[in-house]
């Protein structure tokens, strides 16, 4: 039996694949890392989003929180002003602010624009 050699060499349909998966495997890798950058990146700029919003949907409700007190303490001095400006509040503290009664009412009279010599 007499062997022949042929300038063609023959590779199996498996080996074809090794070279094709070789070839391919830096382009895959990089589409693959880029996609799982993507999606990193989408993941955290939801989770920076939503505590975000969170932080802020806290300060909100403290800052309504004191909204309310302020509102509670205007109407506290509201009603304290009305209390001190009422009339019996003046005449009971009369004693004691040394107050007394005018016995005669003297009005000054207006002159003129001009001061006087």
């Amino acid at each position: 039996m007499k062997t022949y050699s042929c300038p063609v060499k023959i590779t199996s349909s498996l080996e074809k694949k090794r070279k094709m998966a070789a070839g391919l495997s830096g382009a895959t890798h990089i589409f693959t890392l880029g996609i799982l950058l993507i999606i990193f990146a989408a993941g955290g700029g939801y989770l920076y989003s939503v505590n975000r919003s969170a932080v802020q949907g806290y300060r909100m409700r403290a800052l309504e929180k004191e909204i309310d007190r302020l509102k509670q303490e205007n109407a506290e001095f509201k009603i304290n002003e009305a209390d001190l400006r009422s009339l019996y509040r003046i005449e009971a503290s009369e004693e004691a602010l040394s107050m007394q009664k005018p016995e005669s009412i003297i009005y000054l009279e207006e002159r003129g624009p001009v001061a006087l010599k």
